[in-house]
């Protein structure tokens, strides 16, 4: 891992907002000596549970980024959140001219900035601010008010320290385990093993599952409860084959009584700012629309929710996810030669094909008794697109994805998944810059739960949850006899698309490359290049480069030079 001056040095010298601070040297005169008089350290700014909250503050800051906040700056501007969505059976890129994105993984390697980008979070911030936090938090000498009031502090701590762990072993395997703060250059560090990862993941849960709120209406918006634990408890029991726990953890949250799925529309904006007609919408598209995300907007299944200020310094904006989900139908040539469309608010402002969803995501998973599912209504799936530019003598015919002549339905159009959509900052960038992002909701509980009954054999019970989301999508139950793993992953995919880190999901059980290589598309200008390329250990993201050079004995991962 990286373990370069600058990120010692400000793991020793963390100040109260974790600001760094370099330590302060000098010569044995006494006239040459500083004393600061409001010098900040970790000495002397952890002091109270107001200071500690103010630090711990700065991880929900650091877990926003490594969630879904941070773009690239050599790539384009490509967010790197979708690392974990494309090259996998729901998702690829609709950029021909960037195969490096997952596509061709031939140039998948130790440089590559997926690489390195969940490894430098989780090490330069979640973990080693989670760490400091949890060693001062026990040291004598804080006025503690009682054991409950530090013990809330920790478990805020411990969960995120937890959620970087749990990212890290499902994206790299066997990783170092730093669970101390860390005083002093240290550039010896070893990968521990898979299983003792899992292992402190396993205590932090538990631990925050015990300490957290459980009400999150007496906390504020986006502040972590006990839920919130559950949910990454339960998926961690799943992935080690603890059934039990995991209906455990997960009824836990379904009898808790502080969330319950939607089921009638909801929110003050039924038209989504006029992007659907009068009488269009469905709760489903309610979820996910700006404003509601949050249980003050009336959303009662949310779990944990990210939250954003935008232009408020430390708030940051909301993701561009219209941006980076919608094709670039603004370059749309139609079969007539002539420009087809043109930038409207209505249709997501500028997308650009970051993201372009497998034929499996949409169309295989929506066929026969799935075709009328609201999850497949056009108020979450634009399939139908209509020639806009009224210059064009075509304009307001509906768009034929198979016309001669139409280029191409690569990047520039295709079927749409329309969570991301909300009130655009301009034509140009996309933003939706007051949109909070759903981490963890309980519709993905009822799905933990009935895998957790499918290991258990118990495919009634299984069925049972599942059919809890199918009854609010109106659409026809699945049978006992349907469930499996695969049927699972269809109805994670028909709920949970964007939401869910996809490849997380598929490496936990193990599945990524068979299901990557499987239903990645076949189209024989690109997408051919992933079934061509695409290996075994591509499964797990090779060890950066930039820490290899730091730290030689961590050694790289396997398949990878």
């Amino acid at each position: 891992m990286i373990m370069n001056t600058k990120y010692l040095n400000f793991c020793k010298n963390a100040t109260l907002i974790f600001l760094i601070a370099t330590g302060l040297y000098s010569c044995d005169s006494d006239i040459l000596k500083e004393t600061p008089k409001d010098f900040f350290s970790t000495e002397n700014a952890f002091t109270d549970a107001k200071t500690f909250q103010l630090a711990v503050n700065t991880l929900y800051a650091d877990a926003r980024n490594f969630i879904y906040n941070d773009n690239g700056t050599d790539n384009g501007g490509y967010p790197y959140r979708e690392y974990l969505r494309i090259g996998t059976d729901v998702a690829s890129v609709g950029q021909k001219h960037r195969p490096y994105l997952m596509v061709d993984f031939s140039l998948f390697n130790s440089t590559h900035e997926a690489s390195r980008y969940f490894w430098n979070k989780a090490y330069q911030t979640l973990i080693p601010r989670s760490n400091t936090i949890i060693a001062r938090a026990e040291l004598p000498g804080v006025p503690w008010k009682s054991d409950a009031e530090k013990n809330g502090i920790l478990a805020q701590a411990r969960f995120l320290r937890a959620y970087a762990y749990y990212t890290l072993a499902n994206l790299y395997g066997d990783v170092p385990l730093i669970t101390q703060e860390i005083l002093t250059p240290q550039f010896e560090f070893t990968r521990a093993k898979k299983e003792d990862i899992l292992l402190l993941v396993r205590q932090d849960l538990e631990f925050a599952s015990q300490h957290l709120p459980a009400n999150p209406g007496q906390i504020p918006e986006g502040q972590l409860t006990k839920a919130a634990a559950d949910m990454l408890l339960s998926t961690l029991y799943l992935q080690l084959n603890l059934p039990d726990d995991a209906i455990s953890t997960t009824s836990r949250i379904i009898d808790s009584g502080h969330y319950r799925l939607m089921n009638e529309r909801f929110g003050n904006d039924p038209t989504h700012h006029g992007h659907f007609p009068a009488g269009g919408g469905d709760v489903f598209s309610d979820l996910f629309w700006e404003n509601n995300a949050n249980r003050s907007g009336g959303n009662m299944e949310s779990i944990w929710v990210i939250q954003t200020a935008n232009r408020v310094p430390g708030g940051a904006g909301g993701p561009s996810l219209s941006r980076t989900w919608g094709p670039y139908y603004g370059n749309l040539i139609a079969p007539n030669g002539k420009q087809g469309m043109t930038l409207a608010d209505s249709l997501g402002g500028r997308p650009v094909g970051y993201v372009r969803t497998t034929n499996y995501f949409n169309y295989d998973i929506w066929a026969g008794e799935n075709k009328n599912d609201m999850r497949n209504s056009p108020w979450n799936i634009k399939r139908d697109w209509y020639y806009n530019n009224k210059s064009n003598a075509l304009y307001g015919q509906k768009i034929d994805f198979k016309a001669p002549g139409l280029i191409d339905t690569i990047q520039f159009i295709y079927p749409m998944v329309r969570k991301g959509e909300g009130i655009i900052e301009s034509l140009t960038s996309s933003t939706t810059p007051d949109y909070k992002f759903i981490v963890y909701r309980l519709a993905e509980t009822y799905l933990l739960r009935a895998e957790a009954h499918l290991m258990k054999g118990d495919l009634v019970s299984a069925a049972a949850d599942i059919n809890k989301l199918r009854a609010r999508a109106k659409t026809k139950p699945v049978l006992p006899a349907q469930v499996n793993i695969a049927y699972i992953l269809d109805e994670r995919a028909r709920e949970l698309i964007i939401e869910e880190p996809r490849r997380i999901t598929l490496n936990r059980l193990g599945l990524w490359y068979d299901r990557t290589k499987t239903y990645s598309m076949d189209e024989p200008a690109f997408f051919y290049l992933t079934k061509k390329t695409i290996q075994p250990h591509h499964a797990l993201f090779p060890i950066p480069q930039t820490a290899l050079d730091a730290t030689p004995g961590l050694g790289q991962n396997q398949g990878y030079n």
